[in-house]
C-alpha cells in the first residue's frame, strides 16, 4: 500500500485518504480465510503484516492531523472507523490463522493414528490381546510434530513416528508368534497351567520362559508330593491288609482247632507205682493244660507181679 499522509490548514487542504481507504478496504475484502497451503499461511501472514501496518499509519496520521487542526472532526472520526476496521480485519485473520493452523495439525496427526491402527490389523489375531495403547498413545504423534512449521513439516513429523511405531508393532509381533509357539509346544499335561495365555503371549520372549519354568516346577513338584502320599498310603492299605488276612487266618484256625477239640473223660488204669503215676499226670498236664484230679487216677495193685 501507499504511505498515507493528511496535511490540515484548518480545512484539509489535501489528502490521499479517500484513495489509501478504498486500497486497505479492497485488500481486507481480498483476505483469503480458506488456508490450506503452506503459500496460503505466508499470504496471510503477509496481510497481518500489511494491516498491522495500516493501523500505525492511521494513528500517526491521525495525531498528525491533531497537530494541524482540532476541528476536522470528520476526518478523525473515519480515521478511528476505518482503523477499527483493519483491526479487527486483522483479529479475525490471525484468529483463521490460528484455528486452521490448529486443525491441519490435528488432521495429520489422526491420520497418523489411523495408520498405525491399519497397521496393527494386518497382524496376527494374537495381536489384539496385548496392549496397543503405546502404539496409539495420540501424545507420541502431538510430540513428532510439535515444533513443525507448515505443511511439509507436519507431513515429515508425521511419516517419522509413524516408521518408528511400525518398526515396534514387527518386533512385537514376532515376539507373540515366538510366544504362540512356546505354549502350543507345551504337553497337555501342562496346557491347564496356562490358562491366562492371552496374557502371556503378550510378554518379553526371556519373561514367558521364566514363567514357564516356573509354573512347570511347582505342577511337576506337586505331583511328585502326591505320588509319594498315594503310595504311602497304598503301602499302609496293604499293610492293614496282611495283618487283617493273618489275624483272620490264625482265627480262623482257631475256630478250626476249637471244632476239632472235644471232652472226654477217660479213665487209665495203670499198673505202677504212685510216684509213676504222679509222673504221668504232670505230663498229660503238660499237654492238655488240665491236672487229672488225684481220684480220677485209680491205683490198682497187681500181687502177681
Amino acid at each position: 500500500m501507499k504511505q498515507l499522509f493528511i496535511k490540515l490548514t484548518g480545512t484539509v487542504n489535501s489528502s490521499n485518504f479517500d484513495v489509501w481507504k478504498k486500497e486497505l478496504i479492497t485488500q481486507i475484502q481480498s483476505v483469503n480465510v480458506e488456508l490450506v497451503t503452506d503459500d496460503d499461511f505466508v499470504t496471510a501472514s503477509e496481510q497481518v503484516k500489511s494491516f498491522k501496518s495500516a493501523e500505525k499509519s492511521l494513528k500517526q496520521a491521525k495525531q498528525s492531523a491533531i497537530a494541524q487542526a482540532e476541528e476536522i472532526q470528520q476526518l478523525f472520526t473515519a480515521i478511528d472507523e476505518i482503523a477499527e476496521e483493519a483491526r479487527q480485519a486483522r483479529l479475525s485473520l490471525e484468529r483463521q490463522i490460528k484455528a486452521r493452523k490448529l486443525e491441519i495439525k490435528q488432521q495429520y496427526i489422526q491420520s497418523g493414528i489411523d495408520e498405525i491402527q491399519c497397521f496393527i490389523d494386518e497382524q496376527v489375531v494374537e495381536f489384539d490381546k496385548c496392549d496397543l495403547s503405546p502404539f496409539l498413545k495420540r501424545s507420541r504423534f502431538e510430540s513428532a510434530v510439535s515444533g513443525k512449521a507448515g505443511i511439509s513439516g507436519l507431513e515429515t513429523g508425521i511419516e517419522q513416528i509413524c516408521t518408528l511405531i511400525k518398526i515396534e508393532i514387527s518386533e512385537k509381533a514376532v515376539t507373540i508368534y515366538n510366544n504362540k509357539v512356546k505354549l502350543d509346544a507345551l504337553p497337555e499335561a501342562y496346557k491347564l497351567l496356562f490358562q491366562d495365555w492371552a496374557l502371556l503371549i503378550c510378554l518379553p520372549e526371556d519373561e514367558l520362559k521364566s514363567e514357564i519354568d516356573k509354573r512347570t516346577t511347582r505342577y511337576n513338584d506337586e505331583m511328585a508330593r502326591r505320588e509319594a502320599e498315594e503310595s504311602a498310603r497304598e503301602l499302609q492299605n496293604s499293610e492293614t491288609v496282611i495283618e487283617e488276612d493273618t489275624t483272620a487266618e490264625e482265627n480262623e484256625m482257631r475256630q478250626d482247632e476249637s471244632q476239632q477239640k472235644e471232652k472226654y473223660r477217660i479213665l487209665i488204669d495203670l499198673l505202677t507205682t504212685l510216684d509213676k503215676a504222679r509222673e504221668v499226670a504232670a505230663a498229660i498236664k503238660s499237654e492238655y493244660g488240665q491236672e487229672p484230679s488225684i481220684h480220677q487216677i485209680r491205683l490198682v495193685h497187681n500181687h502177681d507181679e
